[in-house]
């Protein structure tokens, strides 16, 4: 029997299965089909996100180019501003694009990972992808495309800046080329010996140049036979200091006042008024006036006078004047008020060549004149050699090629004699600078170098030759070999110099027509740069070339030379790098004295050191060492006299060869001591074994000694002291950059032309470097109406009262007059500020001897800078060293125990404004260096050496400014931030670690430290009871404008003020809330005023002054609001001031417009 077997009623389960298998089949195939598709989408997704991927580089090489472009931009005028902000939006743009196709590609695959149920929307996103990975490269080539517009735009405007860069050199060559013939012409004034006649109506003023100091000197000649005569006044613009001489009855009287009342002196054994020739020769030493009359014709020629002296009532001793003194040769214009106790003004006769201070006055280089004035025969003269010259170190002569001249052979053979170190004696050269020849001095040395087109041939003598005595220079050339030979003329020592050009070229070809220079060249030319371009100071006879002899005055192209040769009685010298000069040795008993006079920019340097003496007799065996050198160390017994520079302050040390030394330590009341200007120096050796020292015109300050026995030194140095005897000594020698003049001991001055020894001194010569004073206003009226001017008041004159209310009623008092809004700034308590100039720093002084194992230095800083010195100690030679310094915003350690350097940086950044512990541990070679205990370098230094060796003295903050350092690279200047908690910790070989106490509330030392705050802003602050001098001298003249912000916590005080001893000037003050700006040109004080709205100025907010000054208007702007005023006197438009602007005070002692004192 069979049986069927269904599914369902209507269906077999052979025909179901049937079915079945081809459904499973269709399945099968669908499923190998999605499959497909879904490797295929794979594929396509990989290569989606490669050109995402490509989009995302180019992005970034794009911001990359950019960064590029825009360091490249900086360069660019702010008129492409506007196209670079475009590009920035594009690559910004382009980059957020690209940000959105990989948001969208993480969408994307989530859409993958759901293929079977959303396949159907894949290809749309594709799509969509592709779309979006467009957009960038659009964007990308648009920003290309203007950044290469941007370089197309800066290379247009660099091209049209070309022309007026040209035009600005072709206008600084101008400048200095009218300068140079300025400065030929006076001295071409000043080389004119041609007398002045005068019959009574020729008044000449001249310009002084003069340097303060204790000693003048006034050599005249005069002929003439009126009995009352003015020969001679030097009257001071500001004080009552005055030098004159005057003829009273045919005798010659000097008169004198240095602020303590008049001295006066007669010549009373001759009468000069028989019209014959007399030199007279004044001189003044502190208080105490010499004159002497030299007859030069007549009966009593050739008579040996015997000077006259007196002295001047006793207190000041200094000499007031500058360039802007009032100096007449030969009567006095009427319009100068004169010292009383000068009784002519007029002059009759004849004057001849003039002296003041050893240089020349030019009779014909005057500033003004007036009345008849005319020649008469020259005064006699020293007969000088034919042909001898001096050149003042500022001029040059050119003398045109011998006119037998032959290329293969030169010779050239002149004498010289200088104390110069570094100067061109003689120059030639072809148009082409191919073919040259130079004779120069480097430090001291003579130095040949020549070049005949094919290569340079050089050689230096070994020998110093700048003593001073005359020397005959011979060179001689043969084709390519060159000999140079150079004679002491005195002592008949030679030395021979030998060298050769390289090449195969033979000849000299000079033409005709090129000039050969001697002593200096024209500022404006081009010259081989192997020449030395400073000019020589000396004298020049006997001069040569080829055999055809020349006279440089007979030269249609000299400047700065004069007939004659005088490099004896110097009493100037300056050091331009570090040097020395050592004299003769002297004595300083009881009730002697020693003074000098010195100008600098440097606030350390050593002035003078005198060494040695007589000592106890059980020494005088072992002192013996010292003076042969051979000795290690400075014997106890050894006296010495120190004077120094030290921060700005004067420390003069003495010792007398017993117990202890004694030093006295001084500083300026007002301004500073390394300010350029002249300053002076007194040393007196009182009774009562004590001594006292005075700095220009201040009190002096006393100082026991331990006995009163003489003193005396074997030694005299000056500027700075040699190698050896800081060896022996055991001395620093801290070299002095500047000028030291009128040394005297005892009245006696001292003889720089007569050094036992020097290196690197310019004896004789002196750079000015004080700021250059502006021009004096005219001596003569421009009206009819007569204008008197009189001196200032003496110095002992009290200044007189402001305007307005007295200092003492109107300055408010610190409780009464503070502003509810404002805020003081709150400061922080043993917290230091640096930075407030390149050499602002502290020092401590510490035993060397307990760092050399291990040194530990711990302390906290807050800056924002990303550069500056933080610390350094070193040896002596710098050999040894430990420094901080902050690099890129990062700490920075280097160390150097003698065998090499090592540096490192913690990987940091600390200039955040935010305050850093920074700690140092340096144990034998290895240190560590971390930053708030977290971020750390280590370091070991090279070799083997494991010991520092420094000096005792540790600087913080900075370095001081002559203070000389090459070890550490470019980053020397202070650093401008905060440091706290400075501690130092060390420890001997074998010993224990201490602590070196070193406390910074007392440094051994400290220049421009202030004080931190607790929040930081730009500005800086005034407590209501200080003052800045802000500008040292500044002339108002008759424009200015004065910009500034202020905020203030009162509603009185001085914001800025100016002004001279007759008080014209302006200032800047608030006055009951109101700001006022005074202004005085001569003809009475004018004043613009703007009174505020709502809370007023004294509101704690910043506000934004501009006060305009033009001639007699006024113009006052403060944060919109403004005001106007103008004087009823027109013709008053100029205020002529020539002294300091004080910013947030002044002193009470200073005559002032405002009328308040802080």
């Amino acid at each position: 029997m069979s049986q069927t077997v269904a599914l369902g009623p209507d269906v077999p389960v052979k025909e179901a299965a049937d079915g079945a298998v081809v459904k499973s089949n269709t399945l099968l195939n669908q499923a190998k089909q999605l499959q497909q598709d879904v490797q295929g989408n794979a594929n396509n997704m990989a290569l989606l996100k490669d050109r995402v991927k490509a989009a995302k580089d180019k992005t970034k090489d794009l911001a990359k180019g950019i960064d590029i472009t825009m360091a490249t931009l900086h360069a660019i005028p702010n008129d492409t501003a506007a196209r670079v902000a475009t590009t920035k939006a594009v690559a910004a743009e382009a980059n957020a694009t690209a940000l959105d196709v990989l948001e969208r590609l993480g969408n994307l695959n989530l859409q993958i990972q759901g293929l079977q149920k959303n396949y159907g929307h894949l290809e749309e996103t594709v799509n969509a992808a592709n779309q979006l990975i467009q957009d960038p490269e659009k964007n990308i080539h648009a920003a290309g495309a203007k950044v290469k517009d941007l370089e197309d735009e800066a290379d247009r405007l660099l091209e049209k800046l070309q022309p007026i860069r040209m035009l600005q050199d072709n206008l600084r060559r101008n400048i200095s080329q009218i300068q140079e013939l300025i400065s030929q012409a006076r001295k071409q004034a000043n080389s004119i010996k041609v007398s002045v006649s005068s019959g009574g109506d020729c008044l000449r003023s001249y310009r002084p140049e003069i340097r303060k100091g204790r000693y003048n000197t006034i050599i005249l000649h005069v002929k003439t036979t009126t009995a009352d005569n003015l020969l001679f006044y030097l009257g001071s613009e500001q004080y009552v200091d005055f030098l004159a001489l005057e003829m009273r009855k045919g005798k010659m009287n000097f008169l004198w006042d240095v602020g303590s009342g008049v001295g006066r002196v007669e010549y009373s054994q001759l009468t000069i008024h028989d019209g014959h020739w007399h030199r007279i020769e004044a001189s003044r030493k502190g208080l105490t006036g010499t004159v002497a009359v030299v007859p030069l014709e007549g009966p009593n020629a050739g008579m040996m006078p015997t000077p006259a002296s007196a002295d001047a009532p006793s207190s000041f001793t200094i000499l007031d004047v500058d360039q802007n003194a009032y100096l007449f040769v030969g009567g006095l214009f009427g319009t100068i008020k004169k010292a009383e106790a000068v009784r002519s003004s007029m002059f009759s006769g004849c004057i001849g060549e003039t002296f003041l201070d050893g240089k020349p006055i030019g009779l014909w280089n005057y500033r003004e004149r007036l009345g008849d004035c005319k020649g008469c025969v020259i005064s006699p003269q020293k007969s000088d050699a034919e042909g001898t010259v001096q050149l003042d170190g500022e001029g040059y002569a050119a003398v045109a090629r011998p006119t037998r001249w032959n290329p293969n052979v030169s010779t050239v053979t002149f004498k010289f004699r200088t104390f110069s170190s570094d100067a061109l004696l003689m120059y030639l050269a072809t148009q082409d600078m191919k073919d040259f020849m130079s004779l120069e001095l480097l430090e001291g040395k003579v130095k040949v170098n020549f070049d005949l087109g094919s290569g340079l041939g050089s050689a230096s003598s070994t020998q110093r030759h700048n003593d001073g005595h005359w020397k005959s220079l011979t060179m001689s050339r043969n084709k390519r070999q060159a000999t140079v030979t150079v004679v002491d003329i005195d002592s008949g020592e030679e030395e021979r110099i030998v060298a050769a050009s390289q090449g195969s070229a033979m000849g000299l070809n000079l033409r005709e027509n090129q000039r050969i220079y001697f002593g200096g060249l024209p500022t404006n030319g081009n010259y081989r740069p192997e020449v030395s371009l400073k000019r020589y100071a000396g004298c020049l006879r006997d001069i040569e070339v080829s055999r055809t002899p020349y006279n440089l005055l007979s030269s249609a192209d000299y400047t700065g030379v004069t007939k004659g040769c005088s490099v004896e009685n110097l009493h100037i010298v300056s050091f331009s790098k570090p040097g020395f000069m050592e004299l003769r040795g002297q004595s300083l008993d009881v009730a002697s004295e020693m003074s000098l006079s010195f100008s600098t920019l440097n606030d350390t340097g050593t002035l003078l050191l005198a060494v040695g003496g007589s000592a106890p007799v059980s020494q005088q065996a072992r002192n013996l060492n010292f003076y042969n050198n051979k000795r290690k160390r400075r014997q106890s017994g050894e006296p010495y006299l120190s004077v120094m520079l030290n921060q700005g302050d004067v420390e003069v040390r003495l010792f007398t060869g017993t117990h202890t030394p004694r030093m006295v330590t001084r500083r300026l009341e007002q301004g500073i001591l390394h300010d350029g200007r002249e300053h002076s120096l007194r040393i007196e050796r009182l009774p009562g074994r004590s001594f006292a020292v005075q700095v220009d015109e201040e009190t002096k300050k006393e100082m026991g000694l331990p006995n009163d026995q003489p003193v005396v030194f074997q030694r005299v140095f000056l500027g700075g002291i040699p190698t050896e005897v800081e060896q022996a000594s055991n001395r620093v020698n801290v070299p002095f950059k500047g000028c030291i003049w009128n040394l005297m001991v005892n009245s006696v001055l001292s003889d720089f032309s007569q050094p036992l020894s020097f290196v690197n001194a310019d004896i004789g010569r002196c750079p000015s470097l004080a700021p250059v004073p502006p021009p004096p206003p005219p001596l003569l009226p421009e009206t009819t109406a007569p204008a008197v001017v009189t001196p200032g008041p003496m110095r002992s004159t009290p200044a007189a009262v402001p305007v307005g209310p007295s200092p003492a009623s109107s300055e408010p008092g610190p409780e009464t007059d503070v502003c509810a809004s404002a805020v003081v700034p709150s400061a922080l308590d043993q917290a230091h500020q640096f930075g407030l100039s390149r050499n602002s720093h502290m020092s401590f002084s510490f035993d060397d001897t307990k760092v050399r194992e291990r040194l530990i230095l711990e302390f906290d800083l807050r800056t924002t800078e990303s550069s500056g010195l933080v610390l350094y100690m070193a040896r002596i030679n710098h050999a040894d060293f430990v420094t901080i310094q902050i690099k890129e915003g990062q700490v920075c350690l280097g160390y150097d125990l003698g065998h090499g350097n090592i540096s490192g940086c913690v990987p940091f950044s600390i200039n955040d404004g935010n305050w850093h512990k920074i700690r140092v541990n340096r144990q034998k070679q290895r240190a560590v260096l971390s930053v708030d205990s977290k971020y750390m370098k280590q370091l070991i230094s090279p070799k083997k050496a494991d010991l520092l060796d420094v000096v005792g003295v540790v600087y913080v903050g900075g370095l001081p400014q002559n203070y000389s350092c090459r070890r550490i690279g470019p980053i020397l200047h202070s650093l401008n931030g905060c440091v706290r908690g400075f501690t130092m910790h060390g420890s001997a070989v074998s010993s224990q670690v201490e602590n070196l106490s070193l406390d910074m509330e007392t440094p051994s030392s400290r220049h421009l430290v202030g004080r931190c705050f607790v929040s930081t802003e730009p500005g800086t602050y005034f407590q209501g009871t200080g003052y800045m001098k802000a500008v040292a001298s500044y002339r108002v003249g008759q424009d200015v404008s004065i910009s500034l912000d202020f905020r203030t916590s009162r509603s009185d005080g001085i914001l800025l003020a100016v002004s001279n001893k007759d008080r014209d000037g302006l200032g800047l003050e608030l006055v009951q809330g109101k700001l006022q700006f005074h202004v005085d040109n001569g003809a009475g004080l004018v004043t613009a005023e703007v009174t505020p709205q709502g809370e007023g100025f004294c509101d704690g907010h910043w506000h934004s002054v501009t006060a305009l000054k033009t001639r007699h208007r006024l113009e006052l702007r403060v944060d919109g609001a403004q005001s106007r005023a103008e004087s009823d006197n027109p013709k008053a438009n100029t205020c002529e001031t020539n002294d300091p602007i004080y910013v947030g005070g002044y002193p009470e002692s200073k005559t002032n417009l405002t009328t308040l004192i802080h």
